[in-house]
């Protein structure tokens, strides 16, 4: 039996007759799309004004350079270094200042003398609201042994007082007692140990004081005040319109007037001051000097603060309150009588400045000149 020829199928047509009308309406956008016209207004010359007027750009000014910034450190820090100001300015045991000609100063006036408890309650001229400052060493007699010590001290080297069983009294580092001395190591001794004793009361609580009335000590008693100006202690003729630093001479001034200089000049510039709008990136103006930027070097040079400090030893006011003098014997300081002033002019003031702001990160040999 023969087959039946199958219908054609209706879905292949379909499809290519989509095809045929989606790329036509594709065609057809496009065209439309191109034909859109875009109308603009004509173009209109106009001629300028004679007074249009002109913007100048200038130049803009270089960043200040890193020296010029420490040179304006400088200036201000001299300048705030004594303020103009009016009222007296008060002139204290290590509250040394730096002060104008024209100011007045404030001082205590102070006796010191050697003496006990018993002589100061004893004296009919001190009253009992009198401040009075008493400085003593006493000894601390501890018992111990070597073997102790050895543990105990982190310095060996260190010189120590000892009291054998004995009774013989050595100073010596340990490590020599030890190596030198017939001593057991285990063998009782007494380590002397000095204290120093530094109060400040008034001549009614002496009483009070828990010490031998026999104590031999310093005694520095304050009687009053002195107000006086740096034009009563220095001519006209001899001011140079700069400033002076002030110090009164105390017993701890073992190094005579370079020492009292020295030590000023770290102090007060180290401290460093704050100036409002001028610093950058930190907060106050400081030169940090060395505690050795005076010291004459193995190489023959001479040190930058060296020179000044043999300058200004030459050139110092020393006045005694107890003569009423004045002088200039740089090894003729008395404690409690006098008050030393050290002239300087702004610009050595603003050079020690500018030398220690652009060394302050380096050695002791850029703090050094040729001589």
């Amino acid at each position: 039996m023969a087959k039946s020829a199958s219908a054609p199928s209706l879905i292949p047509a379909f499809l290519a007759l989509l095809i045929i009308i989606l790329f036509g309406y594709l065609i057809y956008s496009d065209l439309e799309a191109s034909r859109t016209e875009h109308m603009l207004p004509p173009i209109e010359i106009l001629d300028p004004p004679d007074d249009l007027p002109l913007t100048i750009i200038e130049e803009q000014s270089e960043v200040s350079s890193s020296d010029e910034v420490i040179q304006q450190e400088a200036e201000l820090f001299v300048e705030q270094l004594s303020p103009v100001i009016e009222s007296t300015i008060a002139i204290k045991e290590g509250r040394d200042q730096f002060v104008r000609y024209s100011n007045m100063l404030n001082l205590p006036k102070i006796e010191q003398r050697k003496t006990t408890i018993a002589e100061l309650l004893a004296d009919p001229n001190l009253t009992a609201e009198m401040p009075i400052t008493l400085d003593f060493d006493t000894e601390k007699h501890t018992s111990t042994t070597l073997a102790e010590l050895q543990n105990s001290l982190e310095d060996h080297t260190a010189t120590i007082t000892i009291i054998s069983i004995d009774g013989q009294t050595i100073s010596q580092p340990l490590i020599d007692i030890i190596n030198q001395y017939p001593l057991g190591l285990n063998d009782e001794i007494t380590l002397v140990e000095t204290q120093h004793h530094h109060i400040e009361t008034t001549v009614a609580e002496l009483n009070e004081l828990n010490i031998d009335p026999q104590q031999t000590l310093l005694a520095s008693i304050t009687l009053g005040v002195r107000n006086f100006a740096v034009s009563d202690l220095i001519s006209d003729n001899e001011n140079n319109g700069g400033l002076y630093y002030v110090h009164r001479v105390t017993e701890q001034d073992q190094q005579g007037l370079w020492g009292i200089i020295q030590t000023g000049l770290i102090d007060k510039f180290r401290h460093g001051l704050r100036i409002d709008g001028v610093l950058h990136n930190k907060e106050l103006a400081q030169a940090v000097i060395p505690a050795d930027a005076d010291e004459k070097l193995a190489s023959g040079m001479s040190s930058f603060l060296g020179k000044i400090l043999d300058s200004k030893v030459d050139h110092s006011y020393i006045y005694n309150f107890h003569t009423k003098s004045m002088g200039r014997n740089a090894n003729l300081i008395h404690p409690g009588q006098q008050v030393i002033l050290i002239e300087f002019s702004a610009a050595e003031l603003a050079d020690i400045y500018q030398f220690f702001s652009d060394n302050r990160n380096q050695g002791i040999e850029s703090f050094a000149i040729t001589d």
